[in-house]
């Protein structure tokens, strides 16, 4: 398509600000006020826009100006530019922020069985060129492996105030203890606990001992050493389904095994306060991340502040 000097010399757009202040108004004089210039600035400008115009764009009725036809379709004109030119500029802001490359992080398995993890697949849609390497493990794990840097960021469901490490309170996780027979977890006491047998999987430990500590703070020699297990695994899945075939019970984040609550598949043990625990996105402090990264890092937040 070809195009000529006189192309870019129909309408001078800086004019618009003083028209749109007038039709809006109503008042060449407010019209000043709220463009921020002089009434006679803006009376200048309206002059030169119906001179490449050629028609007139208001008819004064009163103390009013208001619109004629034409500037009517001035103001239609113009809102559709503004519109037009916003869409470029969120067009070409997107294309200046795309962000592309491997962005790595770790959790403990239980994080996996989040709805925050679908969520975050959904928001990768919109960035195909973002790849994503994630390693499940326990919380000493991601601190250990993101100190020697073969990660970006992670989760742990501890803060020990690392120097070196950035907490950032992610959310908070529910811990319950769990079986497929509801006779055990009714009227729990000290002595009863000790006769039960349980299912170890990896990172259950912390789980059993914040869970003890919790229900019975008075007897604080209990801890996961007192515990008799009836079975092992290293797998937190693996664990559910020992604990739903009724190989014993476990201590495990709710969210993990709401299904199986609410088809009645397995019981919870009621106690008198929920066991609430944070979860914290951890990053090396003062580093300088690359755009990627921060971006997934944005995600989850974004979640937390959509829920």
């Amino acid at each position: 398509m070809s195009f000529s000097n006189r192309d870019f010399m129909l309408l001078d757009q800086r004019l618009f600000k003083a028209f749109m202040a007038a039709a809006q108004t109503q008042s060449f004089t407010h019209a000043a006020t709220r463009a921020h210039m002089t009434q006679s600035g803006v009376s200048q400008h309206i002059a030169k826009l119906e001179e490449q115009i050629g028609v007139t764009l208001f008819k004064r009725i009163g103390k009013k100006v208001v619109l004629t036809d034409a500037g009517k379709a001035l103001m239609h004109y113009v809102r559709q530019q503004m519109h037009s030119t916003q869409q470029f500029m969120d067009r070409v802001h997107a294309m200046e922020t795309r962000v592309a490359g491997l962005v790595s992080y770790a959790m403990p398995p239980s994080c996996l069985m989040s709805p925050h993890f679908p969520m975050l697949l959904e928001r990768r849609r919109a960035h195909p060129d973002i790849e994503l390497n994630i390693t499940l493990t326990s919380t000493q794990e991601v601190v250990r492996m993101l100190l020697e840097n073969q990660m970006d960021f992670g989760f742990v469901t501890e803060n020990n105030n690392h120097p070196l490490l950035r907490y950032r309170l992610f959310c908070q996780e529910e811990y319950v203890l769990v079986s497929s027979d509801p006779a055990p977890l009714q009227e729990l006491t000290d002595s009863s606990i000790l006769e039960q047998r349980f299912i170890w999987y990896p990172g259950s430990s912390y789980y059993y001992d914040r869970w003890l500590k919790h229900v019975f703070p008075e007897r604080c020699h209990l801890n996961t050493y007192s515990l008799t297990f009836a079975g092992e695994i290293n797998s937190i899945n693996g664990a559910i389904d020992m604990v739903a075939g009724g190989l014993g019970m476990a201590v495990i984040p709710s969210h993990c095994v709401a299904s199986l609550l609410e088809q009645e598949r397995l019981c919870r043990h009621q106690a008198s306060q929920p066991l609430l625990n944070d979860i914290h996105i951890i990053t090396i402090k003062d580093h300088e991340y690359p755009r990627r990264v921060e971006q997934v890092i944005d995600w989850f937040f974004d979640m937390v502040a959509d829920k």
